[in-house]
């Protein structure tokens, strides 16, 4: 009796798994990011990124962030805002209506340095509001989720001209989990390379892997993205 359950508890836990469908996806992201520093400790960022599929050239999603930021020391701390809408899940089906969501989140990190690499520790908490029916505004009707998020990022300066850095590299690690419904969202891992063009301008070309659950569906997309993003200091 006991071997019999054993066996249909493993069959049970295959065919749950065998369920599980993953589709692969290739997009490009296209980022925008204004950085204004007030005071050494204290600086406001801005940043707009079109998020797109290759084939088709379908629109996956327009995102736009604006945070404001405290930095005593090695620990900076910011609050902010994020208006997003989502387009295409799927670029072959393409899409009727784009879904906004508004996010106020908080988030904190702090840096260490060990010789020559910077790591960074971040945890950002999201307040997601969702548009839940695509008659009525944001605020008339909308069903909420809060997203936990953890990321754990190494930089590292290839190149300095004096003292300041003209070349690095990021490699990181985030995973986004929520509070209820589909507790996993996502997982990203990502690697880039900052070059600095002008005294106050950077490109970052990335590379970003990412594993993402769709909130309400048993359904998994496994994406590769290429990103481009321009970096603009004041």
């Amino acid at each position: 009796m006991k071997k019999t359950l054993s066996i249909l508890l493993l069959l049970g836990v295959y065919q749950a798994h065998s369920q599980r469908t993953v589709t692969p996806q290739y997009l490009y992201w296209i980022h925008y990011q204004n950085q204004l520093v007030l005071s050494p400790k204290y600086y406001w960022v801005n940043e707009i990124e079109n998020r797109r599929f290759f084939n088709p050239d379908v629109e996956n999603q327009l995102i736009a962030h604006s945070h404001f930021h405290y930095k005593p020391g090695k620990w900076d701390f910011a609050g902010g805002l994020t208006l997003s809408w989502i387009y295409a899940q799927k670029p072959e089906d393409g899409f009727q209506h784009a879904v906004f969501e508004i996010r106020p989140f908080l988030e904190a990190s702090n840096e260490l340095q060990i010789g020559k690499i910077y790591f960074q520790n971040r945890v950002r908490v999201d307040n997601r509001f969702f548009q839940a029916n695509r008659e009525h505004t944001i605020l008339e009707d909308t069903y909420y989720v809060m997203r936990l998020r953890y990321r754990l990022q190494a930089r590292i300066v290839l190149k300095r001209k004096e003292n300041i850095p003209t070349i690095g590299l990021r490699i990181g690690d985030e995973i986004m989990l929520h509070t209820k419904q589909k507790t996993f969202d996502q997982n990203r891992i990502y690697i880039s390379m900052d070059f600095a063009v002008l005294k106050n301008l950077s490109l970052e070309p990335s590379y970003v892997y990412v594993y993402q659950q769709r909130i309400v569906k048993d359904e998994f997309f496994s994406r590769q993205v290429i990103r481009f993003t321009l970096i603009h200091r004041i």
